[in-house]
């Protein structure tokens, strides 16, 4: 029996051990990992990455993105970055976290906190994309975020990628306050207009960072994830961030006791007690009371000669952190008078740091009211929150994340060289490109024209244009999305799967008659079939499009691939014998897609419709207005099959709210490419 112990225990382990990217799990939401390797791994595959994190870069089923990447075979993690408080966050604040070669793991771990903050070219030599997994606290004091932004800087110096996997802010994302960082008071612990609580993630902080350094940078965004929510309510367990942040109650009190750097006021228990020596604990305790902060009640506590308050908090969505740690600066000065810390030209002083400004200081000599002090930056914060909309990923509906966020910077085209002189030349005329044709060379197989080819139409640089797409028609619900499209006096397109046509002719030939555009969706929308190899694929595809063809006269020049051209689904139906994860039939589909001359057309804003047949017609258009910031130019998803009829309900406050937003609509053409890449 003892020879087949140690093999019992090992089985007993490996049941304990959640596999890589489940997305089993019984929290409220999935982070930005979760998503990563359940959903979007192939931006990962074949590259050399680097990973910024610590203890807390854990999935929502506890399992380490470390040990994920390191177990990932198509993937190279090749160094570690951490930020203050060390790989394990037990460093404690104020000391350098020092580089070194993983025991365990053999590759280099930098320390970005202390004399080295910004990663430096030879940290990043060795990787394709820096991966970013931390877990950060709401507070724009809080290092984790300026490691962040300090690495965007250095990888867009560096040519590198920048992926941030997105985790909650625990405050939720609702309170805004404090007062907003100035230039000349910019530092490690304020790198941007920033107030002192933001209510901003970590991928919408990337995203509002970005505008100012331009890296490529991609947000993998949470599922499920709201405004409104706080972390309690995410289902995910708490790792300590820090030595001093080991639990939820600290991480809400840290704005409210920790602001008073370089004054005789400090915080105590983790966060939760805030005092000085020799002031009055009582009469603390009754001005705070008194100015009915909402969500907390302060009790008098003292701390052998120190006299303070403990903070009861009651209702952690009322609580405002960074306005209670103002008001408890403020009476604090008050009860006993301290010279404030200043800063001079030659140095800023620790205070004021905090602050983002030297006002607030200034303020508190003046012996001015929490209310004055709190009304002197509102007009700054107003402007803020104005500014960070743009860069909000997350609404009040449950976010589902159907793509990445990504931001990439166009590549600056290289200067063509000066010819040198020469004899004139008869001129030639241009043959124009092909369509489709990325490459320059000339199509072996000639791309379907249409009946009538129309001309397409060149968007001015200030229009926005709407793509509305209909996918798996048509079907009884057709003909009320039909209505609704000629009651509005707009265009759409619609992607038919083959095997619908029969009996549907009449409304085909009615999508035709009314303007409409007409694409392929495969014939069988199958995806054991079409995804079995490239054979299958355009063998299906072809007779879809043959079908559309005999029932309209019109052959399809556009086309849908089933599941989107990023789709992972294929991967579970390829032939074996083959394509494997880095040969994928995806990726031979698409190389003989381009040769072929076909244009595949995705989408980068969907109603949401395709994941459930229960959904209401609500849902639809609040994850349309979810998803619609500023683009230029959307392609908008829904689906017109005989179950989506909520889709068709919506219809109408869908077309309102794009014309609301200035968008105008339009057919999508083989001769626009351009929609063909928005996903």
């Amino acid at each position: 029996m003892n020879k087949f112990l140690p093999f019992l225990i090992l089985a007993l382990i490996l049941t304990l051990i959640p596999p890589v990217g489940s997305s089993a799990n019984t929290t409220a939401i999935q982070l930005g990992s979760d998503a990563l390797f359940n959903q979007f791994h192939h931006l990962i595959e074949g590259k050399k990455v680097g990973l910024i994190t610590n203890q807390t870069g854990l999935n929502s089923q506890m399992v380490s993105t470390i040990d994920i990447l390191r177990r990932d075979r198509s993937v190279h993690l090749t160094a570690l970055y951490a930020p203050e408080h060390g790989l394990d966050g037990k460093t404690v604040a104020g000391k350098q976290v020092t580089s070194f070669v993983h025991p365990v793991y053999a590759i280099p771990v930098y320390g970005l906190s202390g004399s080295t903050r910004k990663p430096t070219p030879e940290m990043l030599k060795d990787i394709d994309i820096l991966l970013v997994d931390l877990q950060d606290i709401g507070s724009r004091t809080y290092t984790y975020i300026s490691t962040l932004q300090y690495a965007m800087i250095a990888a867009k110096e560096q040519g590198k990628e920048v992926m941030v996997l997105d985790r909650p802010n625990p405050l939720g994302g609702t309170i805004v306050e404090g007062p907003v960082v100035e230039l000349p008071y910019r530092s490690f612990i304020g790198v941007d207009t920033l107030p002192l609580a933001h209510g901003m993630t970590i991928g919408e902080l990337a995203l509002f960072f970005n505008r100012t350094i331009g890296v490529d940078l991609t947000v993998i965004p949470m599922q499920g994830y709201t405004r409104n929510m706080i972390y309690q309510q995410t289902g995910l367990a708490w790792i300590p961030s820090s030595p001093h942040i080991p639990n939820l109650t600290s991480v809400f009190g840290y704005l409210a006791t920790g602001l008073g750097e370089g004054t005789p006021i400090r915080q105590g228990d983790h966060f939760t007690w805030i005092g000085a020596e020799g002031l009055d604990s009582h009469k603390y305790a009754d001005l705070l009371n008194g100015s009915l902060l909402p969500g907390v009640i302060f009790i008098p506590e003292n701390k052998g000669t120190a006299g303070g308050v403990l903070l009861q908090i009651n209702d952690l969505h009322q609580f405002n952190p960074a306005k209670t740690g103002i008001y408890a600066l403020a009476y604090a000065k008050q009860l006993q008078p301290f010279p404030m810390p200043k800063s001079t030209s030659m140095q800023i002083s620790m205070f004021d740091k905090v602050m983002g400004t030297n006002k607030i200081g200034l303020l508190l000599e003046q012996g001015k009211s929490p209310q004055e002090i709190v009304s002197s930056y509102e007009a700054d914060l107003k402007k803020f929150i104005e500014l960070r909309q743009k860069y909000l990923i997350y609404g009040d509906e449950p976010f589902i994340p159907l793509q990445p966020i990504q931001q990439k910077q166009p590549k600056q085209p290289k200067q063509p060289e000066q010819p040198k002189p020469s004899k004139p030349e008869k001129p030639v005329t241009p043959t124009p490109p092909q369509p489709g044709n990325n490459n320059g060379t000339t199509n072996q197989t000639k791309k379907p024209e249409p009946a009538t080819k129309p001309i397409p139409q060149t968007p001015k640089s200030s229009e926005k244009i709407a793509y509305l797409t209909f996918d798996d028609g048509p079907s009884s619900v057709t003909p009320r999305v039909l209505d609704t499209l000629k009651t509005h006096q707009v265009k759409a397109t619609f992607f038919i799967v083959g095997r619908e046509v029969a009996g549907h002719e009449a409304i085909l030939k009615r999508i035709v008659a009314e303007g409409h555009g007409v694409g392929g969706h495969s014939y069988s929308h199958n995806y054991q079939l079409v995804y079995k190899n490239m054979e299958s694929f355009f063998a299906d595809v072809e007779k879809g499009s043959q079908m559309i063809e005999k029932a309209t006269g019109v052959k399809p020049t556009v086309f849908r691939y089933p599941g989107g051209s990023t789709n992972t689904v294929s991967l579970k139906y390829q032939d074996p014998k083959l394509y494997n994860k880095q040969h994928t039939v995806m990726q031979a589909i698409k190389a003989e897609a381009q040769q072929r001359g076909y244009t595949f057309i995705d989408w980068n804003v969907t109603n949401g419709d395709a994941r459930s047949n229960k959904y209401t017609a609500a849902q639809t258009l609040a994850n349309i207005k979810q998803q619609v910031k500023s683009q230029k130019e959307i392609v908008v998803l829904m689906h017109d099959s005989s179950t989506k009829s909520p889709t068709a309900e919506a219809l109408p406050e869908i077309i309102s709210y794009l014309k609301e937003k200035g968008y105008r609509f339009e057919v999508i053409q083989a001769d626009r490419p351009t929609v063909s890449n928005v996903k």
